[in-house]
């Protein structure tokens, strides 16, 4: 009985270290490559300026939430549908899916962050804004997690190394 304890352990770590390595991959890949450059060009209209400083200053909370909370189930609607295609193998169509996903959650998230602190007013919000926080910081702890990241970090100096010698021969 020890044995079957011992692979169903090793199938659980499998399946979260896949997960987790999913969940590094869109993080570092998408969000870091693709979200960054967006919001560095959007932050450069003054009309999107503008909003956010709406938002921050003279909006009330019930319009921040409602501000906030349409594009971030239209982006989480749209996240599914591309997980749901891609399962099925559709990955053209699963990745313009989630790449419409993403200026939406990119609003969503400037609409949180200009206007979080009337948003946390809402108990029920800080409640689900605190757990999602919380486990979010769990998991980046994790020596899975850990394990994986420093992975992914030797496999991309390795590649990196592996270009230069391709570029110089």
């Amino acid at each position: 009985m020890n044995w079957l304890h011992h692979i169903l352990q090793r199938i659980r770590d499998l399946l979260l270290s896949f997960i987790i390595l999913l969940y590094i991959l869109f993080e570092d890949f998408i969000w870091k490559k693709a979200v960054n450059p967006l919001i560095k060009y959007l932050s450069a209209f003054h009309i999107y300026q503008r909003f956010l400083e709406y938002v921050h200053l003279r909006a009330r909370r019930s319009t921040i939430f409602i501000l906030f909370i349409i594009p971030f189930v239209i982006g989480e609607a749209i996240g599914i549908l591309s997980g749901i295609l891609a399962a099925k193998l559709y990955v053209v169509g699963a990745a313009f899916l989630y790449l419409c996903k993403v200026p939406l959650v990119v609003m969503a998230l400037a609409i949180l962050n200009s206007g979080k602190e009337k948003l946390l007013s809402y108990w029920w919000f800080a409640l689900i804004y605190t757990w999602i926080m919380d486990k979010l910081d769990k998991l980046h702890h994790t020596i899975i997690y850990i394990k994986t990241v420093s992975l992914i970090s030797h496999i991309r100096i390795e590649i990196g190394k592996l270009l230069m010698d391709l570029k110089k021969n």
